[in-house]
């Protein structure tokens, strides 16, 4: 798509509930991985505003306490997910270890000797209960950073506030929770290029296949992959985000961007690096693709003399 045809619309909500269980509901994840979900977001459906971290915490825990198959997170009480969210003592809340030990029994633990190939939800537990702010740094040897609260210990203390005063009955009433569907994205297009402020960098083949580059990429859940058609060869490229790929489709063909399913896209499509800000649109901040940019290149994309 070229700049004078995109057209960015107003109207997307790069937080919005269904961009968020797009971003949760993966195919690959165990058996009883969606209906945790979609409780979570039965649950915090009247209050849900951007926070990403409490639907993770509480989808996490409904999925702790029923993965065996013994209750449905529906037959979870509201009193028991207070009572474990509740930890009065400092540090890490211990809900965090009860779902260590859910994701180890259901095979969604971390693999040192995997790095490139963890499984969904460590990938979405990771974010919300590291307590250090990201990757240590390497001066952090010498000079230690001490851990500091988790998005999850600060969104429970939010949860133990909001569901100590949740009325039962809000419980079985219909549900507001947008539908997503099952199954991932699959996208294809002339070329997948990756932007930041100064640079649009089109990904090479990781499979040593130089006459080539990713057309096609997939995102299923937490996870995106770039595809190469020269070697078939598929990559998990972590400047690609999932939710920076579902929001330039939406920006280039107008969809939702919690589809699911096959989508070809005309031209080139420009994804936000995963560092960008959420729903940043590269024809307003790329340099080569703004007004600002046009203007000091000629047609040859040359800068004029």
């Amino acid at each position: 798509m070229s700049a004078a045809n995109h057209a960015p619309d107003a109207r997307l909500d790069p937080f919005a509930l269904d961009v968020e269980l797009s971003l949760l509901l993966s195919s690959t994840a165990p058996p009883g991985w969606r209906s945790a979900v979609e409780e979570a977001a039965h649950l915090l459906s009247d209050r849900y505003s951007d926070d990403w971290a409490e639907l993770h915490t509480l989808a996490l825990l409904l999925f702790a306490r029923t993965f065996s198959g013994a209750r449905t997170p529906r037959d979870v009480p509201v009193e028991e997910l207070v009572q474990a969210l509740d930890d009065p003592s400092t540090g890490e809340n211990r809900v965090t270890e009860e779902i260590r030990q859910a994701l180890k029994a259901t095979g969604q633990e971390y693999d040192t000797g995997l790095p490139d190939e963890e499984p969904p939800l460590r990938l979405i537990f990771g974010p919300v209960s590291d307590r250090y702010g990201g990757p240590a740094h390497w001066s952090d040897e010498w000079d230690p950073v001490p851990p500091g609260p988790s998005p999850l210990d600060r969104a429970a203390k939010r949860l133990v506030g909001y569901l100590s005063t949740y009325e039962a009955s809000h419980r079985d009433r219909p549900t507001s929770v947008p539908d997503v569907g099952e199954g991932p994205l699959h996208v294809e297009s002339d070329g997948i290029v990756m932007a930041s402020r100064n640079s649009l960098v089109p990904p090479s083949c990781s499979g040593g296949c130089a006459a080539s580059r990713p057309r096609r990429l997939t995102v299923d859940g937490p996870v995106a992959t770039l595809n190469c058609e020269g070697c078939d060869t598929r990559r998990r490229w972590k400047q690609l985000d999932p939710t920076q790929v579902r929001l330039a489709l939406a920006r280039t063909l107008g969809v939702a961007p919690s589809v699911q399913g096959s989508y070809s896209v005309p031209g080139e499509l420009y994804v936000p690096l995963a560092d960008m800000s959420r729903g940043a649109d590269p024809y307003q901040y790329n340099w080569f693709l703004s007004d600002r940019g046009k203007e000091k290149l000629g047609p040859t994309g040359r800068k004029k003399s």
